[in-house]
């Protein structure tokens, strides 16, 4: 591999992640604990990247591969802003952008993303594009929904249910409905660590954010 300067450094459990450049172009360089990670995650890269969702791979060797620079707005910020702000029409149009990030995920690999972190997304050129892929794995489509669902809910500003425009458009586009899941969800709220952003006992918010997708929902009183 080339010689790298490295930038800065950038958060990650599983590897350390660098912003580098050289020759004055930006990359992402990540160590991996092994050469199986880097490769498991190099392979699904290479795949998506085809269709513009996903960052080039430029270079791998060992334990380490180098990725094209995605700038643009996180996901996770965007998302924060819009329950912020009670912007109905953005969680909505954030949601519809990752269904179809997910609808290429399924239809170029053999796998699901599993873990939802909205933190690895970039929003660029109205698309959502994928920047870490080390928790892809064999699963069912709705293993992703339910993640994501179970972070809007505990990353939302202010009550929970001020997420719920993004969760609503979100089942809508996989043509899913919340007790479908409910399930899948109760078990990513408890993965993650977090019962809710107010202590809230998970069974009982799921219960009612399940009564408002059944009865509809006047998002004026809601939030």
């Amino acid at each position: 591999m080339k010689d790298y300067k490295v930038v800065s450094e950038l958060s990650s459990k599983d590897k350390k992640v660098f912003k580098v450049e050289s020759e004055g172009v930006f990359y992402i360089l990540k160590e991996y604990p092994d050469e199986t990670a880097k490769t498991k995650e190099v392979l699904a890269v290479g795949k998506i990247a085809l269709t513009g969702y996903a960052p080039q791979v430029i270079e791998h060797e060992g334990n380490k591969a180098v990725y094209e620079y995605i700038e643009g707005e996180n996901l996770h910020d965007a998302f924060r802003n819009a329950t912020m702000l009670d912007d109905k029409q953005t969680m909505q149009l954030l949601a519809t952008r990752l269904a179809i990030f997910l609808q290429i995920i399924y239809s170029f690999t053999d796998c699901v993303m599993k873990e939802i972190d909205f933190k690895n997304y970039v929003i660029k050129d109205g698309r959502i594009i994928g920047v870490d892929f080390s928790s892809v794995d064999n699963g069912m489509p709705y293993e992703d929904v339910a993640s994501a669902i179970s972070y809007a809910l505990v990353n939302s500003v202010g009550e929970y249910y001020d997420s719920y425009p993004f969760i609503d458009k979100l089942l809508e586009c996989s043509r899913l409905k919340l007790i479908d899941i409910i399930n899948e969800i109760s078990a990513s709220l408890k993965k993650r660590k977090e019962k809710s952003r107010d202590g809230k006992d998970v069974e009982m918010m799921l219960d009612t954010l399940t009564q408002f997708q059944e009865n509809g929902v006047d998002w004026h009183k809601l939030i």
